[in-house]
């Protein structure tokens, strides 16, 4: 029956480099910081990374590497991309023959992380074993200058020489304002002209005499109409009185003024004649 591969801390508690207190204080340190369980038991104090490196290349007989100062051919850091060595404290360091990457990590039992630079490179991972601290700075600085001599980065060049005053070239410059070009002539509109102006721009109707304060002015009412005039007649004129016509004319006049009132609708009094006719209760006789 295979056993159970151990972890670090139980290899480290085993080995009694570290306390089981210890172990648990860097797990419970590990769930609030995150990273490895190896950098959690530097930062704390339980143990140094002079004894961290050399038990982790014994546990995977690895060789150690010192990347501090460390020259890597640019070549060889496009193979592992700086987003993926950040993440995993990963530092490409050469390449050899056949088809294979010596890779610098804090922590060689870290499968993803080789994995994922042998995913990024095509090539074989041969891991070593290097300082936590020492990486971290190792990859900022040698991927910055990475970036910094790859075509199209942004070049920084500083303006304050060593030179005096009187080695300085002379500038010659004006403060006067520069000449305003004359306006050419106006080009022709595609659209025709507004018909409320003339050609020259101006209104083709007459301005003096616009005052924008004249519609506030209060207008004189209009003179109002004499009630009910008759079309035709005027005041002056004698008007024949009622007596002087017959009762079939005088029911026709109430009928029409009251229509014209808006008393009656246009044929709302025949139909009322007409239903009374039919009902029996008026009968229809046109003598005056």
């Amino acid at each position: 029956m295979q056993q159970p591969i151990k972890r670090l801390g139980e290899l480290l508690v085993e080995s009694g480099l570290i306390t089981p207190a210890q172990l648990q204080s860097a797990i419970t340190h590990q769930k609030i910081a995150r990273g490895r369980l190896g950098s959690n038991l530097v930062a704390l104090g339980y143990i140094s990374e002079e004894v961290l490196m050399d038990f982790l290349s014994q546990q995977a007989g690895v060789p150690q590497m010192d990347v501090r100062n460390l020259a890597v051919p640019p070549e060889v850091l496009k193979l592992v991309p700086h987003r993926l060595a950040d993440q995993f404290t990963v530092l490409p360091v050469a390449t050899r023959e056949p088809k294979s990457l010596v890779l610098a990590m804090s922590d060689p039992s870290d499968l993803n992380a080789m994995d994922s630079a042998r995913f990024a490179s095509g090539l074989h991972i041969q891991p070593v074993v290097a300082s936590h601290s020492a990486l971290r700075k190792a990859i900022g600085e040698l991927y910055r200058n990475l970036e910094a001599t790859a075509p199209g980065a942004p070049v920084t060049v500083d303006v304050v020489g060593s030179h005096d005053e009187d080695e300085a070239l002379p500038v010659t410059f004006s403060l006067n304002p520069l000449p305003v070009p004359a306006p050419g002539p106006a080009a022709e509109h595609a659209f025709p002209r507004d018909p409320f102006f003339d050609a020259t721009g101006a209104p083709s109707y007459d301005t003096t005499d616009l005052d924008p304060f004249r519609f506030f002015e209060k207008a004189d009412p209009p003179p109002e109409a004499p009630p009910d005039l008759i079309p035709g007649r005027t005041l002056r004129e004698s008007v024949p009185t009622l007596e002087s016509y017959g009762t079939r004319a005088i029911v026709l006049g109430m009928v029409r003024l009251f229509q014209r009132r808006g008393i009656l609708g246009e044929d709302e009094l025949q139909r009322l004649l007409a239903n009374l006719v039919e009902s029996g209760e008026i009968k229809n006789s046109k003598a005056d």
